[in-house]
């Protein structure tokens, strides 16, 4: 049987091509998978234990418990058995450069070089407040060397530090912030240390130093060995990364199924194009098990190849990804179980797809099979097709319904339910649609009609390869409208929260007018103003900044109850806090003192009143000279224009804020930057990862567009003789596959935008509202990169069949 089998794929190699091809690519992806998530998790288990690999021994502080003081190292120092302790600090500050301003975390490095977890590239240690060290990656992002002194501010203070030492760690630690220093205890002098970190003598073992401090420590202090600490750590860091694992399964699977779609559609072809090479050994005397069981050898020998040359190939591609990533600082790990399970997966997969095949090539009697051969036209409404169309129903049902509920569980279980349903639905519903795109051809002499009379003779195997396209272009039109609906509703929500792009303040006097002038100057403004500010006291609220705006900026916030000079008491904005102290609400006329003196206001809510970053009323400029004249502008407002690049506009105000370390920025643009940017590396991961599925789409196509010329061979003879050109029969062939391309896409469109709106829904909830946005641009991008898979899909079929000499082709039997 198996040598049967292998004597019918080297007879025909490259008709089973494309099933290779997708059998690697969807085990490379479970393999590379596999590898990933082994050698990222060993490389953050070692970046989370390197700063304890000194240490024999970690006590912790309580963080729910008292303060126990600056002084308790003291309590682990004393300890019998312990030779060497270094309190562990860490706190996180803002550096300041001449070109920007970003937030840093600062560690403590021990005094006692027994203690160190690291070693030094360049440079000394650091033995004062006033100097640091800072790891590679720091002094290559900030632009700094060894011997550059740079500010650091926090809670109002600022400090200033030279770097006198580089560190190589050897890996970047996935902490989410920019810039890591380190700097000797002295840096936190007179502060209650995290943790200690301690070495024993040679006659006490860890375990016995930690029962002997449980004992002794004051409540609140629990002593644990390094080891055990190190392995707490190190599943805490590693737990941050398996929401990216799973993600990278799902779309490993994904691209499995994609593959099985090709294995299907490729077994269903080679079978019925086989129908007499069947019948003659039915006729021989092969039984039915003997006809199914050659297919499934031909499965297994293909799958089994393909899926070797996947995990190998997933081994390299999972290392390389984890060392762009920055994880493979433990080195390559490897899990042969689940190298095996993505081996034995691709092999099931291909066993599993080309069952329906094979038993449908058993079940030929011999008498039809002899007959001529002819694929199917069409796909028959099945009772599994009524199935799948209920599914999807209930599941559509079930995700607008989660969506709106602000149920995600629901939404997700009802989304999962709706994409198989779809899946089993619409192989039928493509078929129809083909069926009507070749009715519309035939209608037109010449190469679309010829087009269209083959794709109306198998719409089965058309809509399979569309199916495909459907997959994988419904998921990233899905993603693509999840992301800019994202966008859109993250824009609408700091627009609410924040009336204003650009906020600068300072905590007394006036901002630099240099810093006010260069704010004026950057590009993408549209409003700028530095409104008076004073500082003033308002019965039930204390003390607090007020700030004067004048009408145009009250206007280009959108603040309506400023910008109207109407009678009656001036208009009061302050925040919802504010309001409960007083006890009023929006619209409300109160009698407020100002300064020992009553005033009646107009009371409105509003984001305006906490955009600087602490709560300060607002209220026009004439207002405020009545109330407090004087001549401070402790702020800066800035207003961006329609269409501004935010991108841009952040980073010029980073700058600026670089340059001027009084400053505390916020506004709209700083939070979006944070946001959007996390949301941007996601969608670029998962469009990565999604690639393959099209990559395999475009495999589906050609290959059904390869078997076809198979299949076609006389009647493209034929054509030939009748004077059809070469030009003539790659055009028809790119008709062909234009249609597959445009009714896959349009379908993906249809399905993929409705998915990604109720998806970001589900995700939102009720903490922002939705504000629905179609990546018309990037729809476009999907259109057309369908129509070039399509015409890619054309070129290795076309050549075969303008290769087809007529009186050859009129021989072939």
């Amino acid at each position: 049987m198996f040598a049967h089998a292998l004597s019918g794929i080297t007879a025909r190699p490259a008709r089973l091509a494309a099933v290779l091809a997708a059998i690697v690519l969807g085990t490379l992806f479970l393999a590379a998978t596999a590898v990933f998530t082994a050698t990222s998790a060993a490389g953050m288990r070692l970046v989370a234990a390197a700063p304890l690999t000194a240490a024999d021994v970690i006590v912790d502080r309580d963080p729910d418990a008292p303060d126990p003081g600056a002084d308790w190292p003291a309590h682990v120092a004393g300890h019998p058995g312990v030779t060497a302790t270094a309190p562990v600090h860490a706190a996180t500050v803002e550096l300041v450069t001449g070109e920007a301003r970003a937030t840093t975390n600062v560690y403590s490095v021990s005094d006692r070089p027994e203690l160190r977890w690291f070693e030094l590239s360049e440079g000394v240690w650091p033995t004062g407040a006033g100097e640091v060290v800072a790891d590679g990656p720091t002094l290559e992002s900030a632009g700094l060397a060894v011997g550059d002194t740079v500010r650091l501010l926090a809670d109002g203070e600022e400090a200033e530090v030279t770097v006198v030492g580089a560190a190589d760690l050897g890996f970047r630690p996935l902490t989410g912030v920019v810039y890591r220093l380190y700097a000797s205890e002295d840096f936190f002098a007179g502060e209650s240390p995290q943790s200690v970190t301690a070495r024993v003598g040679a006659g006490t073992s860890p375990e016995e130093a930690v029962a002997g401090l449980t004992a002794s420590l004051p409540g609140g202090l629990h002593a644990m060995t390094a080891r055990e600490q190190a392995g707490l750590a190190a599943d805490r860091f590693a737990g941050g990364s398996r929401q990216l694992e799973l993600i990278m399964l799902v779309f490993a699977l994904i691209a499995l199924l994609s593959a099985s779609l090709v294995i299907t559609n490729t077994f269903t072809i080679l079978v019925s194009q086989r129908r007499r090479e069947t019948a003659l050994l039915r006729l021989v005397g092969a039984d039915r098990s003997q006809v199914r069981n050659l297919v499934l050898a031909e499965a297994l020998v293909v799958g089994s190849v393909g899926s070797a040359l996947g995990v190998a190939a997933g081994v390299g591609v999972g290392y390389a990804g984890a060392s762009l990533a920055g994880l493979a600082g433990d080195g390559l790990h490897v899990g042969v179980p689940a190298l095996a399970g993505s081996f034995l997966a691709g092999v099931a997969a291909t066993l599993c797809t080309a069952w329906f095949p094979a038993r449908g090539a058993a079940s030929t009697a011999p008498v039809e099979a002899l007959r001529s051969a002819s694929l199917p036209g069409g796909v028959r409404f099945r009772a599994v097709h009524g199935a799948g169309l209920a599914l999807a129903v209930l599941g559509t049902a079930g995700t607008v319904f989660g969506a709106w509920a602000d149920d995600l569980p629901a939404a997700i279980a009802g989304g999962s339910l709706g994409a198989v349903g779809l899946l089993v639905f619409l192989r039928y519903a493509l078929s129809r649609l083909i069926r009507t795109a070749g009715g519309l051809l035939l209608r037109r002499r010449g190469v679309p009609e010829l087009a269209g009379a083959n794709l109306r003779r198998a719409t089965g195997r058309s809509a399979t390869a569309a199916l495909t396209l459907v997959l994988g272009l419904g998921l990233i039109t899905a993603l693509l409208t999840a992301a800019e609906t994202g966008r859109a509703t993250i824009d609408g929500d700091l627009d609410a929260r924040f009336p204003v792009d650009v906020s600068a303040r300072v905590d007394e006097g006036s901002v630099d007018p240099g810093t006010v002038d260069l704010i004026r100057g950057i590009d993408g403004l549209a409003l700028v103003e530095a409104p008076r500010t004073a500082r003033v006291e308002i019965a039930g609220l204390g003390g607090t900044t007020l700030v004067g705006v004048s009408p145009e900026m009250a206007r280009a916030a959108g603040s309506a109850a400023l910008a109207q000079d109407g009678s009656g008491p001036p208009a009061l904005l302050v925040s919802a806090d504010q309001a409960r102290a007083l006890g009023a609400a929006t619209g409300d006329t109160v009698d407020l003192a100002v300064d020992g003196r009553p005033h009646p206001f107009t009371l409105h809510v509003s984001a305006l009143a906490t955009v600087s970053g602490t709560p300060g009323p607002v209220v026009r400029e004439e207002v405020l000279d009545s109330l407090a004249p004087g001549g401070e502008r402790g702020v800066v407002w800035g207003v961006a224009a329609d269409g501004a690049d935010t991108d841009a506009l952040a980073g010029r105000m980073a700058r600026i804020a670089g340059a001027d370390p009084r400053i505390a920025v916020n506004g709209a643009l700083a939070e979006r930057g944070d946001l959007t940017g996390v949301l941007d590396v996601l969608v670029g991961l998962a469009l990565a990862m999604l690639l393959v599925t099209v990559v395999i789409s475009g495999l589906g196509v050609a290959n059904t567009l390869g078997l076809s010329v198979l299949e076609r061979t006389r009647e493209l003879a034929l054509l030939r003789a009748l004077g059809l050109t070469r030009g003539g029969l790659r055009a028809t062939l790119a008709v062909e596959a234009a249609v597959i391309a445009v009714v896959g896409v349009l379908l993906g469109l249809l399905i993929g935008v409705p998915y990604g709106l109720v998806g970001v829904k589900a995700v939102i909830g009720g903490t922002a509202p939705l504000v629905v946005a179609v990546p018309w641009s990037g729809t476009a991008l999907v259109l057309a990169a369908a129509l070039l898979i399509g015409i890619a899909a054309t070129l290795l079929p076309a050549r075969r069949a303008a290769r087809i000499a007529p009186a050859q082709g009129l021989g072939v039997d």
